[in-house]
C-alpha cells in the first residue's frame, strides 16, 4: 500500500513530457521500489513482457547523471546488465535487467545459514568484486551491504544497486561527498582519503560479521569462530593500510577458514602429531629427498640456478621451442587472456574450447578448458597457470578426483594439478603464489613441458 501511494505521489508529479522520448512508449511503470537522494526506482514491465528496473536521476541533484551508465561497460553474471538509456534536460533514466531472487537481508532471515553457507556467499561476493576492482580503472562498489547482495533462486550471489559506485581515480586524496550506509561505510567515506578497492573489502567485513552475529558491531558476548574473526578484524581496520590490499585475499583467507576443512585439518594435524615420533627418520630422509629433488637432467637445468637465472631459461627454452615472443616482457602481469593465447599458439588447443567461458558451477567439461568465468585482464595466480599447464599436457590428471580425501573449498582440478607439480617438480623457482608474472608463468610451463617430456621419453 505504501508502495503503491509513493508511487502515485511520483507520478503525479511528472507530466508524461517530463519523461524522456521514447522512455513510456518501451515501459510501463509498475511498482516504485524506492525514492532517495534524486533517485527513483522503479519497476518496469517492457513492451515484450520483461521486467526491468529502472533508475531515474534528477539532473538537478545528479549532475553526473548524463554520464555513461557504468553498469553499460561491465558484464559478468554476478552484476545487473544495463539495458538502455534515455534523457532529457530534468531526467537521465538507465534501464538495467531485474536480478531475480531474495536479498541478503531477507534471506539471512528466512535461514539459518551454517558457517559454511555463509563463507560460500562471501566468496561468490569476493568474485563479483574481484571482477570490479581489477577493470582498469578500478570500479568501486561503496555500498556494500545485505539489501544489495542478491540470492538468486539457484543459490548464486548477484550485487545490485551501483547509484554510487565510482572510478577510483589515482591521485585523489578524498572523496567530495559522502554517500553509502552509515553501518557498513569505512572511516575514508566520511571524507578522510579517497575510497578504493579497501573501501569495499572494509564493507564486506562487517557484512560478514552481520552474518555470522546478527549485529554490523562488534560484540564481546557474542563468540565467532575465530579464523573467520581474524578475517572479519582484518577487513575492518581502520586505517585502509592495515586491512586486506586485494579481495583475493579475503576469498583466499576464507576458503582456507572453511570450518569444515580446519576442522578435518585440526583432526589430521593430531593424527600426524601422534605417528610423528615413530617415523622421525624417516621423514628427515623424505623431507631431504623433496628439497634436492629436481625433474630435470643435469643438461637441462642445473640445480644451483638461482629463481631469476631459471626464469631466463624457461623464457629461452619456451622462446627456441615454440618460436614465441609471447614472454618477452617478462615482468608483466599473467592474465586470462595472455594464458588464453598460450594455450592457443603453443599447445595449438582450439580456440573455441580454450576461449569458451562457463557461466556455471565450475567444472571439468569438453565444452570449456578454463573452469572459472574469469575477466580477460584477471590477474593469475600460480595455482591456476600450473592447472592449466598440467591440463594442456593430460586433462586426464585434472579430472581424477578420486585421490582427494576432503573438501577444503579449492576447487579439485586445482587441488589435484598441485599436487601433481609438487610431486614431479614443476613448480621448482615458482615461488610466488599470487599475481604472478609472465615470466613465472614461462618457468611453469616450461617445467611443465620438461616433465612430461621426459615421461614420455621413458615410455
Amino acid at each position: 500500500m505504501e508502495n503503491e501511494v509513493l508511487l502515485q505521489e511520483l507520478l503525479d508529479s511528472y507530466q508524461d513530457s517530463d519523461y524522456p522520448d521514447g522512455f513510456l512508449n518501451q515501459y510501463r511503470i509498475m511498482e516504485c521500489l524506492s525514492d532517495r537522494k534524486g533517485i527513483a526506482t522503479f519497476l518496469v514491465r517492457s513492451a515484450d513482457g520483461q521486467s526491468r528496473i529502472a533508475k531515474c536521476y534528477d539532473k538537478i541533484i545528479w549532475s553526473f547523471g548524463g554520464g555513461r551508465d557504468l553498469l553499460s561497460v561491465l558484464d559478468h553474471p554476478g552484476l545487473p546488465k544495463h539495458i538502455a538509456s534515455y534523457e532529457n534536460e530534468k531526467l537521465t533514466i538507465n534501464v538495467r535487467e531485474y536480478i531475480e531472487g531474495i536479498p541478503l537481508s531477507q534471506y539471512a532471515e528466512d535461514n539459518s545459514l551454517t558457517e559454511r553457507e555463509i563463507v560460500r556467499i562471501c566468496m561468490e561476493l569476493c568474485d563479483i568484486l574481484s571482477y570490479l576492482h581489477h577493470r582498469n580503472p578500478p570500479v568501486i562498489h561503496r555500498d556494500i551491504k545485505p539489501q544489495n547482495v542478491i540470492i538468486r533462486p539457484a543459490g548464486d550471489v548477484a550485487l545490485i544497486d551501483f547509484d554510487i559506485a565510482r572510478v577510483f581515480k589515482s591521485g585523489n586524496d578524498t572523496d567530495t561527498v559522502f554517500f553509502g550506509t552509515l553501518a557498513y561505510a569505512p572511516p575514508e567515506q566520511y571524507g578522510f582519503s579517497q575510497t578504493d578497492a579497501r573501501t569495499d573489502i572494509y564493507s564486506l567485513g562487517i557484512l560478514l560479521r552481520w552474518l555470522l552475529t546478527g549485529s554490523v558491531k562488534e560484540n564481546a558476548n557474542i563468540r565467532v569462530y575465530r579464523p573467520l574473526d581474524k578475517i572479519i578484524r582484518k577487513c575492518t581496520a581502520f586505517s585502509p593500510k592495515e586491512r586486506f590490499s586485494d579481495v583475493d585475499q579475503v576469498k583466499k583467507a576464507l576458503s582456507q577458514a572453511n570450518p569444515s576443512s580446519q576442522r578435518l585439518r585440526i583432526a589430521l594435524i593430531s593424527l600426524g602429531a601422534l605417528a610423528a615420533a615413530g617415523v622421525l627418520a624417516f621423514a628427515g630422509v623424505k623431507i631431504y629427498q623433496h628439497i634436492t629433488y629436481s625433474p630435470f637432467t643435469e643438461n637441462a637445468i642445473p640445480g644451483y640456478l638461482s629463481d631469476e637465472e631459471r626464469i631466463t631459461d624457461a623464457i629461452t627454452y619456451m622462446k627456441q621451442k615454440y618460436h614465441t615472443d609471447l614472454f618477452d616482457k617478462p615482468e608483466e602481469f599473467a592474465t586470462t587472456a595472455l594464458l588464453r593465447k598460450a594455450l592457443i599458439e603453443l599447445y595449438h588447443l582450439d580456440p573455441e574450447y580454450v576461449n569458451h567461458v562457463n557461466l556455471g558451477v565450475p567444472e571439468e567439461s569438453d565444452q570449456f578448458f578454463l573452469p572459472w568465468d574469469f575477466d580477460p585482464d584477471h590477474r593469475l595466480d600460480r595455482s591456476v597457470v600450473t592447472y592449466a599447464a598440467i591440463k594442456a599436457h593430460d586433462p586426464a590428471i585434472v579430472a581424477d578426483w578420486s585421490g582427494l580425501k576432503d573438501d577444503n573449498g579449492y576447487y579439485p582440478g586445482v587441488r589435484v594439478a598441485d599436487e601433481f607439480a609438487q610431486k614431479t617438480g614443476i613448480l621448482t623457482g615458482a615461488n610466488r603464489p599470487e599475481d604472478i608474472s609472465m615470466g613465472e608463468m614461462a618457468l611453469i610451463m616450461a617445467n611443465a613441458d620438461r616433465v612430461f617430456e621426459a615421461a614420455e621419453s621413458k615410455k
